[in-house]
């Protein structure tokens, strides 16, 4: 299926879950990501979830890390929406999030982090491929991120999910991740 058709299909599968499958599925989600490796992680990217469209919860998780490694610094973006680029902020206790025009909260300023030092990447999808590719929003925002991060950047992506077979028009620009966390598993790629 192209990224368009598994777009509209993922969308849709995930709107249409009921909250107590959300809940379970979200279990799942954080109990696997607490059994990962996060020694030797200094800075973590992290999306915020958009509520309406019921991406997988990153909160739970950062509060949960925060609590074991108060050393690990968390990162957070501001879109672009001119550019598709994206702006990175150290997310501290002075970080002050509002909701832009589409009502997803993102942090007003504060001190900016390069893409250079991020040593995790925790990349939003709808779902994933078995080799990686992703299908995101289609506004490319977090291609152009992953092109700009390390070569040895850890991008783990979150999906309710079990990876499709195959996405039939992955772009030259498109950026495929390297681990997918599922609600049954974890899924390493190699890249």
């Amino acid at each position: 299926m192209t990224k368009k058709e598994l777009r509209l299909l993922y969308k849709k599968r995930r709107l249409a879950l009921d909250d107590l499958t959300r809940i379970a599925f979200e279990e799942a989600l954080f109990a696997t990501l607490k059994t990962m490796d996060w020694s030797g992680v200094n800075y973590i990217h992290v999306y915020l979830p958009i509520q309406q469209f019921k991406e997988p919860d990153t909160l739970r998780f950062k509060e949960w890390l925060q609590d074991r490694r108060p050393d690990v610094r968390f990162v957070v973006s501001r879109s672009d929406f001119e550019s598709y680029e994206m702006i990175h902020y150290l997310w501290d206790e002075q970080t002050v999030f509002e909701a832009n025009k589409w009502g997803v909260l993102e942090p007003v300023g504060g001190v900016t982090v390069e893409e250079s030092v991020l040593d995790v990447v925790i990349v939003p999808l709808l779902v994933v491929d078995i080799v990686g590719n992703r299908v995101g929003y289609g506004k490319g925002f977090y291609d152009r991120f992953l092109a700009r991060c390390r070569p040895d950047v850890a991008t783990v992506g979150l999906s309710y999910y079990e990876p499709v077979d195959c996405i039939s028009d992955v772009g030259e620009f498109d950026i495929p991740i390297k681990t997918c966390v599922t609600p049954r598993t974890i899924h390493h790629f190699s890249t």
